[in-house]
């Protein structure tokens, strides 16, 4: 079963529509998103999952612009779209675009976390519009389960309290998006 979800930036200039289905072989989440602020960009995704919700596959293409394709078995081995290893990567098992919420849901769903639980992870982040690939330590807790996420940098340098649908799917992310479908 599929579910069309879209976000606005929270400037209202930025909008993004993404499909969210659920298969046996694992969760995939395709969208396209028309930047806000600055930037002035569109882009397509399509991420892919294993079935235990580490992530497959990433495939980002700015529109008019670069594209990336990334690999990974699930434990922590990346390839790029030439089949090469990707040592850099190495131990992340999540991505995370930076122009969109739909990398948080996939990792909200992924960790299950009960109320007052967190889990620290390692994230492949993307900055978009130049596609610019580097390794992020983050931090997700649960303040309430189904409906409320603390999320920032280990190191300190961001955190932000996400709102989400008990699905995973988030609703607000303050300064940055809100659901409107």
């Amino acid at each position: 079963m599929s579910k069309a979800v879209r976000w606005q930036s929270w400037d209202g200039e930025g909008a993004e529509h993404m499909v969210f289905s659920d298969r046996a072989t694992g969760a995939v989440a395709e969208g396209a998103l028309l930047s806000g602020g600055d930037a002035r960009f569109a882009a397509h995704y399509q991420l892919s999952c294993h079935p235990n919700g580490h992530l497959a596959e990433a495939r980002v293409a700015i529109v008019g612009g670069p594209s990336i394709a990334l690999h990974s078995d699930g434990d922590g081995l990346w390839r790029n779209s030439d089949g090469k290893r990707v040592p850099a990567l190495v131990g992340a098992i999540d991505v995370d675009l930076s122009a969109s919420p739909v990398t948080n849901m996939l990792t909200i769903r992924r960790l299950g976390l009960a109320e007052g639980q967190s889990s620290e992870i390692t994230a492949v982040y993307v900055r978009l519009p130049d596609l610019e690939i580097t390794l992020d330590q983050q931090r997700y807790t649960c303040i309430e389960a189904g409906r409320r996420y603390l999320y920032e940098a280990v190191d300190g340098t961001f955190r932000a309290e996400i709102e989400t649908e008990p699905s995973g799917v988030v609703t607000q992310y303050p300064g940055f998006f809100r659901r409107v479908l």
